[in-house]
This record gives structure tokens, C-alpha cells and sequence, in this order.
């Protein structure tokens, strides 16, 4: 029997970051909502996200011989059924996500290679989507190891470039430049429309994806 390949502790740092962490949500929601999405997203981060995490640690620690995740944490608490319901719910929320996320991915690559934004035809990122797909369910059968090596490069860089973003901001500010909106309590202070609300859920969405890295505590190294 061959050894059980592991991760180290980086590892899977990089690969929480890499399933929870969109520097793409925070620009896009405070482009709708303004100053007000940074307390939104500390309410978020409090009273969802660090609860979540707590959930999953015990589900985790109740199921650490288990390998299937959310259904096995269900199943263990509430039953087949309801493990069933909640296994295809979780992969049917995922089957839309995945299919907003990859046309998202041309754009990107169209902007690093080329600059601008390249008007693919349908056809094209129909194909490429796929593509992409195939590759990146192909790198998840190979296990955490293989997984953590390509997160750990994205994550990186995504947090290379957060902390690049926050530091030229604040030397920016610093050196005189005007914000769009004034750092105040006021423009900070949510305003508790329907818009708000629309908005609100999907901060919270976007504080998800930890339950993702739960089966792969038992890759940790020791």
C-alpha cells in the first residue's frame, strides 16, 4: 500500500485563502454599497464566517476517519436523508457558482496577456470553460498534495496583492490623494434598504467556502 501523500501547515493556509479569501468581492460590493461594505464585512466575518469555522472544526473532529465532507457531517447528525438533500443542494449551489466563475477566468487571462478585455464568442468560452473545468477536476482527483501546490501559488499571489493594494492606498492617502467617498462614520454606516439587504446575502455567501478544506485536515502533517 503506498504511503498516504500529506500537506504542511502553509499548505493549507493557501488552500483556505484560496477557497475563501476574493479580493473580486470586496471591490464589487463596494462598488454597490460603498464605505458601508467594510463594517458588512466585519458583521460577516463575526457572527457567520467564525462561527462556521467553529462548526466545521466539530463536525471534523466527530467525523476524522470520514472523507465525503458535508454529507458525512450530516449523516452523522441528521440521517441519510437528510446528508442525501444536503450533498445535492451543496452540489447543485456549486454547478451555477462554477459556471459564473469560469467565462470570469478568459477575462482575466485576457487582461494579463493582453491588456484589454477580448470579446470571446460564446462558442469559444463554452469550449474554454470546459476546458478548464476538465483540467481542474482532473487536479482534484489527484489529491490534497497536488492541490496545494497550485493553491499555494494563487493564494500568494492574491494576498501579494491585497497587502500591495492596502499599502498603495494608504501611501496615497497619505500623499494627498482625494477618496471617492470620505473615510467617515457616516458613508461607513449601512443603509438598511432592500438593496442593502440583496447585497448583505451576498457577503455572506462570499464568507463560504471553508467547509471545502474540512476533508482535508487529515492531510496535515503531524
Amino acid at each position: 500500500m503506498s504511503k498516504r501523500a500529506t500537506i504542511g501547515k502553509f499548505a493549507l493556509l493557501s488552500m483556505i485563502i484560496a477557497a475563501v479569501f476574493n479580493l473580486r468581492n470586496i471591490v464589487l460590493n463596494n462598488i454597490e454599497i460603498g464605505m458601508a461594505s467594510a463594517p458588512s464585512f466585519l458583521f460577516a466575518t463575526i457572527f457567520y464566517f467564525v462561527p462556521f469555522v467553529f462548526i466545521i472544526a466539530e463536525f471534523v473532529s466527530l467525523n476524522k476517519d470520514a472523507e465525503s465532507g458535508v454529507y458525512q457531517w450530516v449523516n452523522s447528525s441528521l440521517g441519510s436523508r437528510w446528508a442525501f438533500l444536503a450533498a445535492y443542494s451543496y452540489w447543485f449551489v456549486n454547478l451555477f457558482y462554477f459556471t459564473s466563475l469560469l467565462p470570469i477566468v478568459l477575462v482575466y487571462a485576457s487582461y494579463t496577456f493582453l491588456g484589454y478585455e477580448y470579446q470571446f464568442t460564446p462558442h469559444v468560452i463554452t469550449l474554454a470553460s470546459l476546458a478548464i473545468f476538465f483540467v481542474s477536476t482532473w487536479v482534484s482527483t489527484k489529491g490534497a498534495e497536488w492541490i496545494s501546490k497550485i493553491t499555494s501559488i494563487g493564494s500568494s499571489l492574491m494576498l501579494l496583492m491585497a497587502f500591495a493594494f492596502i499599502i498603495l492606498s494608504i501611501i496615497a492617502l497619505i500623499g494627498g490623494a482625494e477618496p471617492t467617498k470620505a473615510i467617515t462614520i457616516k458613508n461607513m454606516t449601512p443603509d438598511f434598504t432592500w438593496k442593502y439587504m440583496g447585497i448583505m446575502a451576498w457577503i455572506f455567501f462570499a464568507a463560504g467556502g471553508a467547509e471545502a478544506i474540512g476533508v482535508y485536515l487529515n492531510d496535515l502533517n503531524a
